[in-house]
């Protein structure tokens, strides 16, 4: 018994060991690396690095291969000589060669030795970074099955172990949530006092003691195969109940926050806004594409999730349900945000390709989450999943194929120029031939500022097919709505030709 508690405190002074020493790394690399020119900094931290190397191998009982003294020797000149030399392309390759050889480093104790390097051998070494992932993933089970084996503490290190795995989530749909909606961000500012360089350094010092963390577990723990590791996790990894719960717990929350904003701001009209020294159009222009992130981010938590946590049978808890059913619910509430943001920016400046299918891609997103909201309760066979999932695919292609995209932004956008007197006839010209026979109606405008560009820009297109003629006349080439394109191109060569020929003159 004695035994195995002095194995368990040294396997933890080993772990709180790497873990603060990469901490420590990530750090410095933020105060020396931040806004900063690139000098004495990349020899010391270098420095720095072989010296934390130095003090694993003496808390592992580990001793480091011979040859790495040797690698140290022009490791520590190339770094030196990022000091010394100003030019761009030295600092480049002084940099370039520096990392080569710190992963040559991390790699003479798992491979075989330097003398015995053949040329794919150092080939390899340019993927090294990928079995720091797969050593990542193994450390963070070597910190579950430690916890485990101490089942009074096991339910406060699960609550811990949630925290931790969301921690990160939180930060970047806070960034995401900042970044898609002023008040929002001017609320988080003013609650946490914080700006955003200091979410971004700190989001690097994360990265970076991640990226130590499996570095130095690879050079201290043998790793296996990639394909074994993917084995190993499909058996063995699994998400607790009550860490799965703070994580959802806790993402649900940061969420409702967010969409109790949105419903006092973005539905609750003008004059909310204004109050906060913010345009209605200024808050509804942006935050689109970080709303659509924070939508895929949260597809990818939950199907994770509910494909590793832990169940004693087939169903699903009542508890793992209801909080993953909140979060989609709360998720398509996100998603009808993103859409009035969208619509907002449509009424302002008029459909473009990629608005509308965004819109298209909300609806089918929402689509998917009621799908995994099915898989969860109902039938949560992953085969199923995915044969509905492609079967949606399907759907939503075949759909857009249907509504003919560019003809239905130019019908939109002359249908609204008559409510707001408001169009962009060169976008219209940039439109497929699929929106000919819609956009060819801007000759029906009675405002001759659109009639003439329109015109001018048609007419050149139509001399271009003329020129092209033998090219387009190929039966290879055929095409339906290209041909239809020619033919009402022809039609209107004439009255093009007037209209452009006004339009130039009043030019003059």
């Amino acid at each position: 018994m004695n035994e195995n508690k002095l194995h368990q405190k040294n396997s933890l002074i080993k772990i709180l060991s790497l873990l603060g020493i990469s901490f420590i790394l990530g750090l410095i690399f933020n105060y020396f690396f931040y806004r900063s020119l690139l000098g004495i900094s990349v020899l010391l931290y270098i420095c720095f690095i072989l010296i934390g190397l130095l003090i694993l191998s003496l808390i592992y009982k580990k001793k480091l291969n011979k040859s790495v003294i040797f690698i140290t020797v022009p490791l520590l000149f190339f770094s030196t000589m990022v000091l010394i030399r100003s030019s761009a392309m030295l600092t480049f390759l002084n940099i370039i060669m520096s990392l080569y050889l710190l992963l040559m480093v991390a790699n003479l104790d798992i491979g075989k030795k330097i003398q015995n390097y053949l040329l794919i051998d150092y080939l390899k070494i340019f993927l090294l970074p990928v079995r720091f992932v797969e050593n990542l993933i193994n450390f963070t089970s070597d910190i579950n099955a430690l916890w485990g084996k101490n089942k009074k503490q096991k339910f406060f290190h699960s609550i811990i172990r949630g925290i931790l795995i969301t921690a990160p989530i939180l930060v970047i749909f806070l960034i995401l949530f900042s970044s898609a909606d002023l008040v929002f961000r001017k609320y988080l500012l003013n609650l946490i006092n914080i700006n955003a360089e200091t979410i971004y350094r700190s989001i690097i010092a994360v990265i970076i003691t991640l990226v130590f963390v499996g570095a130095y577990s690879y050079i201290f723990k043998r790793s296996k195969s990639i394909f074994q590791t993917i084995k190993v996790i499909k058996k063995t990894f699994s998400f607790g109940i009550i860490e799965v719960s703070v994580v959802l717990g806790l993402i649900n929350l940061l969420f409702l926050i967010f969409i109790l904003v949105q419903m006092t701001y973005l539905f609750g009209g003008e004059k909310n806004i204004i109050v906060h020294g913010f345009t209605y159009a200024q808050y509804a222009r942006g935050g689109f594409f970080e709303l659509i992130t924070v939508v895929v981010i949260s597809f990818l938590i939950i199907f994770i999730m509910e494909k590793y946590v832990f169940r004693k049978d087939e169903n699903h808890t009542l508890q793992f349900k209801t909080l993953s059913g909140v979060l989609i619910i709360l998720v398509i509430l996100i998603m009808v945000s993103a859409f009035k943001r969208l619509l907002l920016y449509e009424n302002a400046y008029g459909f473009t390709v990629l608005r509308l299918y965004s819109h298209i891609f909300i609806i089918w997103l929402a689509a998917v989450f009621i799908l995994l909201l099915y898989k969860i309760f109902i039938d949560r066979r992953e085969n199923i999943f995915i044969i509905y999932f492609l079967t949606s695919v399907i759907l939503f292609l075949v759909f857009v194929n249907l509504l003919n995209p560019d003809a239905f932004i130019a019908k939109q956008n002359i249908q609204r120029y008559y409510s707001t007197g408001k169009l962009d006839v060169f976008y219209l010209t940039q439109l497929s031939d699929d929106a000919i026979p819609e956009t060819i109606k801007v000759l029906d405008i009675p405002d001759e500022e659109l009639r003439g560009p329109f015109a001018n820009s048609m007419y050149g297109n139509w001399l271009y097919v003329l020129e092209n003629k033998d090219y387009h006349n190929k039966w290879q080439s055929f095409n339906i709505s290209r041909s239809r394109a020619i033919m009402i191109l022809e039609s209107k060569a004439k009255l093009l030709k007037q209209v452009k020929d006004l339009y130039i003159d009043s030019l003059d």
